[in-house]
């Protein structure tokens, strides 16, 4: 290893645990959000009485008679005793249209707009999304003016500040298929989903929402039920916050690195026993305008000069 790789190399841990420390901060922080949300979502489905001796039985009775082809099937063969019987028309109305209480659909289905319009006010009301730009933005800030100094001493060329459009266009680049925001409403939008599961796959036992949720009575803080979908949107924040960081980290490294007039790039990887076989492969391979790390969720592959 040269001088001026090993040199570089330093620069990336020491950058590498600092990253950490912020991306620890900013999961706390977006993880925060949701306990208080949960519970009010668990006062409100509670205070629905007209939901707690619904059954997934009375919902679905008779799901199967609805199926589309059968139904058709039974239009062509009965055609004309349907056109002159009111006792055969009067069948096919109980054969294929069941009397469902449609006050109670309504309302299981309005679950589904309850947790979510808490989950996302949850959000708004913290300016989740903004403080996650801000930090991100931070990021890209700080892994480019961390470079810029060195960068412009043993090239010579003169880095400026990064502008604050170019920072918004690295922030609105859908670099996964979709920008750090989406991706961020993504998991809230999986969380609503999740819950409402939860619910109906309790219900579908026949005992209906109050035996489903009779837990979260006993429960001040946040039912079994919910907990466990929790602790899975957890999880995905985490994946979320230090796959992003680690992105725009190397967007900051790679502006700083552009900016001084050096056209190539070498991956780094961590060089530990945790290196999957991909960024194994990638380790200090020379790249341009290859797309570079994070090559997967929470790479912690980077970049660095190749000078």
């Amino acid at each position: 290893m040269s001088k001026a790789t090993e040199y570089w190399e330093k620069r990336r841990q020491l950058e590498d645990l600092a990253r950490y420390k912020l991306e620890t901060d900013t999961t706390k922080m977006l993880q925060e959000i949701f306990p208080e949300a949960l519970k009010r979502i668990q006062e409100k489905i509670l205070s629905q009485a007209d939901l707690h001796k619904m059954t997934q039985a009375e919902l679905l009775a008779d799901y199967n008679k609805r199926d589309q082809t059968k139904y058709r099937k039974y239009i062509d063969q009965n055609y004309q005793d349907l056109m002159n019987s009111d006792e055969k028309y009067q069948e096919f109305i109980d054969e294929f249209f069941p009397a469902y209480d449609y006050a109670k659909v309504n309302r299981l289905l309005q679950i589904r707009t309850d947790i979510f319009s808490e989950l996302a006010s949850s959000m708004i009301k913290k300016d989740a999304n903004g403080k996650f730009e801000q930090r991100l933005e931070d990021i890209i800030n700080r892994t480019y003016n961390t470079n810029a100094g060195p960068m412009a001493f043993l090239t010579g060329a003169e880095l400026n500040m990064l502008p604050k459009s170019e920072i918004q266009d690295l922030l609105n680049y859908p670099w996964s298929g979709r920008t750090f925001s989406n991706r961020l409403w993504g998991n809230v939008s999986a969380l609503e989903k999740k819950l409402s599961e939860a619910i109906s796959n309790a219900v579908a036992n026949g005992d209906g929402v109050r035996a489903a949720l009779i837990s979260m009575r006993s429960d001040t803080e946040i039912s079994d039920m919910f907990k466990k979908e929790e602790k899975k949107f957890d999880r995905a924040i985490e994946n979320l916050v230090r796959t992003e960081y680690s992105h725009f980290a190397v967007q900051g490294i790679r502006k700083s690195v552009s900016k001084a007039g050096i056209n190539e790039r070498q991956v780094w990887t961590a060089e530990d026993e945790r290196v999957c076989s991909i960024c194994g492969a990638w380790h200090g391979k020379t790249i341009t305008d290859e797309p570079g790390p994070p090559f997967h969720t929470v790479c912690r592959c980077t970049e660095i000069p190749k000078m």
